[in-house]
């Protein structure tokens, strides 16, 4: 497998958890645990990109009790950079009044920039759910955003 493929499986996982429980020790944590899974299984390529969804899923629910850190700034050391003018606290108010799927689907999606079919598949759901819990969550966001 090419480095670049090793660094976006890697980035995307701790991402991943970054995001859902907004905390770098169970993130790291929790990302060594699926990294392990995916690399023993094969999955690190591009080619298998929707099973990594299966095992982020998979191991999501294992983080019981987590909620979101209220951070008054966006941290620097977490081993991958924010875009320019990223609001966190954005993504903390639209995390804790969201559902979870849509949560999830937007993450998915546009932060880690899985493709709809990918999503879908990882899920063992339509394209069309996937699309339709996008949009919502989208929706969702972007009412924090004009507030």
């Amino acid at each position: 497998m090419p480095a670049g493929g090793a660094i976006s499986a890697i980035e995307s996982v701790a991402k991943y958890f970054f995001f859902t429980a907004l905390d770098e020790r169970v993130s790291f944590s929790a990302s060594l645990k699926v990294l392990s899974e995916l690399k023993a299984n094969g999955w690190l390529d591009d080619e298998h990109r929707s099973r990594w969804i299966e095992v982020l899923a998979k191991w999501k629910p294992r983080l019981p009790g987590i909620g979101p850190r209220a951070w008054s700034e966006v941290p620097s050391d977490k081993g991958f950079t924010f875009p320019r003018g990223f609001d966190l606290s954005l993504w903390i108010s639209f995390q804790s009044a969201a559902d979870p799927i849509e949560v999830e689907a937007v993450l998915l999606s546009k932060v880690l920039g899985f493709s709809d079919q990918e999503i879908a598949a990882g899920l063992k759901t339509t394209v069309g759910t996937v699309r339709y819990r996008v949009g919502r969550g989208l929706r969702h966001l972007g009412a924090y955003i004009e507030s």
